[in-house]
């Protein structure tokens, strides 16, 4: 199916319709915020040349979107706008998806996007097959991101992780099974008698791996190694 532009607006040929939802047709309705002549006038080439896509082509980021448009794809690079900033204005609950359109997987932009709300990130250079995948994936609800832009979203996802992961104190690897044990049972509030019967030891021999423990850690009382494991994911 062709679309025919005009001055007053969009002009589809007879006999579709437009307002038919998703898939009840066969095809998806695509809107394009895309300003660079070059990268328009391909993006636009391969899906007119699809059977399964109605192209809405040429659309100001500052009008409304027209009704019944399934995927907007919108360039990172817009003429006087953020394309991101554009995005995050399209992206709402029941509306059409957002799908951005960039040359590079920079580790800033493909942050701000999925920050946005964007269900995809397409490259420039990603192989049609890809691209095709992409948008429909996004009509039918999915999420799509370009396999260079998610490996950077995930390093990012693993940077944050590792961030919020407290470190363990090194002494930690110089502690034996059992003495993580006796921690683990002190951290949790049991006395010698209560920790020598859980571990089925002699009080005595449960004293001593307190004492120990403290001397290895150099730390002060049972409070402190209570603190330590805790601080170290021992309980």
């Amino acid at each position: 199916m062709k679309v025919v532009e005009e001055n007053r607006g969009i002009r589809v040929d007879p006999g579709s319709n437009p307002t038919a939802p998703p898939g009840a047709t066969g095809t998806i309705r695509l809107l394009l915020l895309v300003d660079r002549p070059i990268i328009r006038d391909a993006i636009r080439a391969l899906f007119e040349a699809a059977p399964d896509f109605v192209l809405t082509a040429g659309h100001d980021a500052g009008r409304p979107v027209p009704a019944g448009v399934d995927v907007i794809l919108v360039d990172l690079q817009l003429r006087d706008r953020d394309g991101i900033a554009v995005a995050a204005d399209l992206v709402r609950g029941d509306g059409p998806g957002v799908v951005m359109l960039a040359d590079t997987a920079d580790d800033a932009d493909v942050d701000r996007a999925a920050r946005a709300g964007v269900r995809g990130y397409l490259l420039e250079d990603d192989e049609t097959a890809l691209l095709m995948a992409g948008v429909k994936a996004v009509a039918a609800g999915d999420a799509w991101w370009s396999p260079r832009a998610a490996r950077h979203l995930l390093a990012a996802y693993r940077r944050v992780a590792a961030a919020d992961t407290p470190r363990r104190d090194p002494q930690v690897a110089g502690l034996t099974p059992r003495e993580r044990g006796v921690i683990r049972l002190i951290a949790l509030g049991r006395s010698n008698a209560e920790i020598a019967t859980e571990l089925l030891l002699g009080r005595a021999t449960v004293k001593t791996h307190v004492s120990r423990v403290l001397t290895k850690l150099k730390l002060r009382d049972r409070t402190q190694l209570a603190a330590f494991a805790h601080r170290n994911g021992l309980v």
